[in-house]
């Protein structure tokens, strides 16, 4: 299998893997989207407002009203005092996230207050509520037959009173999430026939004194939200909802940039002189213990009024966020690209394929984790990445670990050819250290088995190769299995002899001489006397053995070296091998070797003989046969 083959294979299985984890885990990866989207949107949260929003200025009946003028929910005649108090302040539109649902003493003066000024008063519509409550009376219901088609029904509501009945109203029912936290808003709720607006697009119909109609309109673009909602006499603002009729909340405005003030401050006269001047202000009860908090993206106890007033900015702005219809799609199209980029990166990294590989997952994550950031601060577009992300990772770390087992299996089938060339132990040092052109030798006490075919050059003149390379692959091989058998190494194959070796610790009694032996009795019963080639002499076997020093190791530049042994010891079993024919013996040692063995097994002394080059004579020996 090709490398760009493995690769691609690797990281198949990989969107195949994520698939199945997210399907499995479904309620873990949806709370770590909503993770997601929350750290998003405190990423970007203040980062793109220059100044203040003065447009909508919150009116906090927070811990120092409550002080001063008791406990909430205050009195009406109090309550109608505060809607005088910022009409006469210059307020253009008063927008309650309060509701008045009980008929209560002052009734009268606050309808009368709320009837003098432009106000937006809130009201609850539960969805799939537990108890059938139902109090107050519904406000600013529009008829429209096919609500129920495209938006949540309710099944319970809390409205204001009949005597307090605001301009205009909207509902101020969140939808929360499985984690209990607000990130979605109905745009419209609907019961018995009719459409209730939530609260801030209520609020924009008042403010631009029209009816809060909105038509429905179903998108078919690409990068659209599912639907959209218009208003029919407000031209250029559309609100995009999902599938199920809800808007996703923004959280454009860090809190510290919402302008708020108290309501104490309101009732007292102490605002300075234009502060609400042609203002909306938004009134919302946030002193601790009321009730009024929730959880969001900005904070795990956030007032209610908070959420109106991100929702109105958007609105205004018109950078309502939204959720592409083709979301799945576009994540999809995502995860190509970035498959595509992880094959390439692995297809062109050789060396340093492992910090290479993780470099690129990394930062593929990392661009994968802006792309949410970007899509929403530049089109207000909200497209969830996690499922690419893990992809990615799921990907990379396939791509490491096939990579990983297959540079094992190289290494090792690259270490199993040096070691059928080479001694095991010199394959094992050649495959794990860098090559150099240092001298790298040792000195070793080993003894040393010369042996050699007999009379093979005149094989090969006379016979073809192919035969010729027969012959030699077999003594090649038996040599190797009766040598490693006996716990030698086969050090060379010198042309067409063997030198093998046996070092000190694996020389037990007897073993290099009893190998030999048997060596040269398998080979005349594999080969035997008869040539069957009348012009060619016997094919036999000589063994010449030594004990002594060697230096053992390898030679040369890095760009070509050389493992042998040198040495008076490899010498001289050459030189003992090549007496063998003359004396008849087809093995024969050294005084060394009688030395080390004379006890332990019978020699017979073959007399002193001057070898080749040698500066004295030898003393031979030839071990009797027990085989």
């Amino acid at each position: 299998m090709t490398k760009s083959l493995r690769h691609g294979l690797a990281i198949v299985v990989a969107g195949l893997v994520t698939l199945i984890l997210v399907f499995l885990a479904q309620g873990s990866f949806k709370s770590l989207g909503s993770a997601t989207h929350d750290m998003v949107w405190r990423t970007l949260s203040g980062a793109t407002q220059q100044q203040s929003e003065r447009r909508i200025i919150v009116v906090n009946i927070d811990e120092a009203s409550i002080e001063t003028f008791g406990p909430w929910p205050w009195p009406r005649p109090l309550m109608a005092k505060l809607v005088q108090r910022l009409k006469e302040q210059g307020a253009a539109l008063e927008i309650f996230d309060v509701v008045f649902p009980s008929a209560k003493p002052g009734d009268a003066v606050l309808a009368q207050a709320l009837a003098a000024s432009p106000t937006v008063l809130a009201q609850i519509l539960a969805i799939n509520s537990d108890e059938a409550i139902f109090r107050g009376r519904l406000q600013s219901g529009l008829v429209y037959p096919d609500c129920k088609q495209y938006f949540d029904s309710a099944s319970a509501y809390i409205a204001n009173d009949e005597k307090i009945v605001g301009q205009a109203a909207g509902h101020i029912t969140p939808r929360i999430s499985s984690d209990g936290s607000v990130r979605k808003m109905p745009a419209l709720i609907c019961y018995q026939d009719k459409a209730y607006a939530a609260l801030a697009l209520a609020a924009v119909a008042k403010g631009a004194e029209v009816v809060p109609a909105l038509s429905y309109q179903r998108n078919s673009g690409f990068w659209e939200s599912f639907a959209s909602l218009q208003y029919r006499h407000i031209p250029g603002i559309q609100i995009p909802v999902d599938a199920s009729g809800d808007i996703l909340l923004p959280w454009w405005l860090a809190r510290q940039e919402m302008v708020s003030i108290s309501a104490k401050a309101v009732l007292q006269g102490e605002v300075p002189p234009g502060f609400l001047s042609g203002a909306w202000a938004l009134v919302g009860a946030t002193a601790f213990g009321i009730g009024d908090a929730v959880p969001t993206p900005l904070g795990g106890a956030v007032s209610g009024v908070e959420v109106h007033a991100q929702l109105l900015s958007a609105i205004l702005d018109g950078r309502l966020p939204f959720q592409a219809q083709s979301a799945g799609l576009l994540q999809l199209l995502w995860a190509l690209v970035m498959a595509g980029v992880l094959w390439l990166a692995a297809c062109y990294f050789n060396r340093g394929f492992l910090v290479g590989m993780l470099l690129v997952a990394v930062s593929l994550m990392a661009v994968t984790a802006l792309v949410p950031v970007l899509l929403l601060q530049l089109f207000s577009l909200w497209l969830p990445t996690l499922t690419v992300m893990l992809f990615i990772f799921i990907a990379g770390g396939f791509v490491l670990i096939q990579q990983y087992y297959c540079d094992r299996h190289e290494k090792a089938l690259m270490y199993r050819n040096l070691a059928s060339y080479l001694p095991e132990h010199v394959a094992l040092k050649i495959a794990t250290v860098e090559p150099s052109s240092k001298l790298q030798a040792r000195h070793e006490r080993v003894v040393v088995v010369y042996a050699d075919l007999r009379n093979f050059s005149a094989w090969c003149n006379q016979l073809p190769a192919d035969e010729v390379g027969a012959i030699l692959h077999s003594f090649y091989s038996l040599a190797d299995q009766v040598v490693s058998a006996r716990g030698g190494v086969i050090e060379e194959y010198v042309g067409d002899a063997v030198l093998a070796v046996w070092y000190h610790d694996t020389c037990v009694d007897c073993t290099p001489v009893r190998a030999a032996q048997t060596l040269v009795k398998e080979w005349e019963a594999f080969f035997g006397y008869e040539t069957n080639q009348d012009n060619l002499p016997p094919l036999g076997v000589g063994v010449g053995i030594d004990y002594g020093d060697v230096l053992v190791g390898s030679f040369g530049s890095e760009h070509r070296r050389a493992y042998t042994l040198l040495g008076e010891t490899v010498s001289k079993s050459m030189r003992i091998q090549a007496m063998t024919e003359e004396l008849a013996q087809p093995v024969v040692l050294s005084e060394n070797a009688h030395t080390l063995w004379g006890r332990a097994m019978v020699m017979h002394s073959l007399g002193d003989f001057w070898l080749p080059g040698a500066p004295k004579a030898s003393k031979l020996f030839y071990p009797e046969s027990d085989l």
